[in-house]
């Protein structure tokens, strides 16, 4: 089924980017971790202006396989008109993916130290965000959102972690959201921003007659400065990232590391618990007058307030204190007009694991 994804994939924009090679890309996408495994895919991206005077936006559909035997499909569409005082980004993703990992259960008050929970999970995920501008460089919106999760324990130590972590084998959950954004990227920096600034904060709440067993409801900051330093497109990129959950948010709801969230290195949804303050950075520096940009990064992670778990023998806090990891890129300017690289990424986390990543799109 895969190879016929990424083969239709391939054929649609292969036709596309013949008619217009400055709105149509298709590239590989490349994922690999010591834990989460190695994933290759295909990623099909479309630049194209909804209206003469608004930002370019950005349709993106991608899929990938693992050696894992996992595998994820994800389309995005990121839409601006009307001079940019519309904004909505469109989000669906289907997962499968199979996890194992070794956990030291010292703390666990069980007779043996150290086991390796073996476990599947199927998530099928929608967003929809929809923002409006009020005043210069404020927006206010809002959002709805549903997520249906299924786990499987492939061993006994599966069945401990995902009982002990209070995580139910059938989930489904939907939510809503407000949001207010203040954003000074003008209508050429969204996906390559120079000299700007751009926070997000968002309250979600999850009502129990949306499907969640109980209700609960989370706060987050995503705020980001973008710092030009020699060139003008050298470019020093911070992000602090903060997520503060409810008593009652179970498990898939937590605040996580993981590249798509913060701090590459890390494998999705291995490390999570109910508070997460991040903070990263990155010096996109330009070669000459080329098309590659040479990318350091470095991120610091803390994580507190322990998990969902439920079971009486469970260490709720297992997962609370400090993480680290930082790398370097190298990014391949894809088309000058619409701001858009593609980047690898290795990591080195303080798992003492190295990470590589092939995307398109900043990290942040």
């Amino acid at each position: 089924m895969m190879f016929r994804v990424f083969l239709l994939l391939v054929l649609f924009f292969g036709i596309a980017n013949g008619e217009d090679s400055n709105s149509y890309k298709v590239v590989p996408i490349v994922s690999s971790n010591p834990t989460a495994g190695t994933g290759v895919g295909v990623m099909g991206v479309m630049m194209y202006n909804a209206d003469k005077t608004s930002s370019p936006s950005q349709a993106l559909i991608s899929a990938q396989y693992t050696d894992t035997d996992s595998y994820n499909i994800f389309i995005v569409n990121k839409l601006f008109i009307d001079s940019d005082k519309w904004q909505s980004n469109t989000v669906y993703g289907h997962i499968y993916n199979n996890t194992s990992f070794g956990i030291d259960t010292s703390e666990f008050y069980l007779p043996i130290d150290y086991i390796k929970p073996e476990f599947s999970v199927t998530i099928d995920a929608a967003l929809q965000q929809l923002i409006y501008l009020i005043s210069d460089d404020i927006y206010i919106g809002g959002q709805i959102f549903y997520i249906s999760q299924e786990f499987e324990a492939q061993n006994e130590e599966g069945k401990f972690f995902l009982v002990s972590s209070g995580i139910e084998e059938s989930m489904q959950r939907g939510g809503l959201g407000a949001t207010f954004s203040y954003d000074t990227r003008g209508r050429d920096e969204k996906f390559y921003p120079r000299d700007s600034t751009w926070i997000n904060v968002a309250c979600n709440y999850f009502p129990s007659f949306f499907g969640s067993d109980e209700t609960f409801y989370n706060f987050l900051i995503n705020a980001r400065k973008y710092i030009p330093l020699g060139k003008s497109d050298d470019i020093l990129a911070l992000q602090f990232m903060g997520q503060y959950c409810s008593e009652d948010t179970p498990d898939g709801a937590l605040a996580a590391l993981g590249m798509r969230n913060i701090l590459r290195g890390f494998p999705i949804g291995k490390y999570k618990t109910r508070y997460l303050n991040a903070i990263q950075s990155e010096y996109r520096y330009t070669i000459a007058d080329t098309r590659f940009r040479l990318v350091p990064f470095v991120g610091y992670a803390n994580l507190s307030g322990g998990s969902k778990g439920t079971g009486e023998k469970t260490n709720r806090n297992r997962d609370n204190g400090d993480y680290f990891s930082g790398g370097a890129g190298v990014h391949y300017i894809l088309d000058k007009k619409f701001k858009l690289d593609y980047r690898v990424d290795v990591a080195y986390s303080s798992d003492n694991e190295v990470s590589v990543y092939a995307s398109i799109n900043q990290a942040f």
